[in-house]
Order: structure tokens, then sequence, then C-alpha cells
């Protein structure tokens, strides 16, 4: 999914803006590779970790940052299960298209 976002980046000579779900204040480990790839390439990129990520939550900050050309996702059943309001879709408000990029091994 980072990978596939990172692509769309350069395609679109965009930043990227990661925004994570983690217990801690830093990013969990399996990001350490990915970040260090960023550094080496000199690639503009920001990080955001939180303790807690809702679709909502990612559509209202995507819609009020018109700067924003694309959100990635893995997977939109992923977020259901994290969504408070099970009665609407979220997704169906974003401003701005929505991509998702499940891993080829995810299985459904």
């Amino acid at each position: 999914m980072l990978t596939s976002a990172l692509e769309l980046c350069r395609r679109l000579e965009a930043d990227l803006e990661i925004q994570v779900i983690a217990a801690g204040k830093t990013p969990p480990p399996e990001l350490d590779g990915f970040l260090a790839t960023l550094r080496e390439a000199g690639l503009p990129f920001s990080l955001a970790v939180k303790p807690s990520l809702r679709r909502r939550d990612l559509v209202d900050y995507a819609n009020a940052h018109e700067h924003i050309a694309a959100l990635v996702i893995d997977s939109r059943e992923g977020w259901e299960a994290l969504a408070q309001d099970r009665t609407s879709d979220p997704w169906k408000r974003l401003e701005c298209p929505l991509v998702t990029a499940a891993a080829h091994d995810k299985k459904h």
C-alpha cells in the first residue's frame, strides 16, 4: 500500500502524507525500511502517528485540506470494524479519489 501511494505521489509530483495507527508516539518498526527509503531518496513526506483512526477521520481530514489529490488505503473492508457509525458510508462524502491498494497476498 505504501509503495502504491509513493508511486502515485511520484506521478503527481506530490508530497506524501502518512497517517498510521500505533499505540505509542513512534511509528511501528515495520515502517522503518519504507521511511528510510523516503529519506534516502529525498522525497517529501509527513508522518502522523495516531492511537486510532476511523474512516470518517480520514474523509474529514482529506475534505478539509484541498491540497490532497487522493486518499490511499489498503482496503475498504478493513475500515468497517473501526467505524462507530455503521449506518452511513463516509467514503461517499470523500471529495478526492479513493485508491485501494491491498497487497497481492491479502485475502478478502
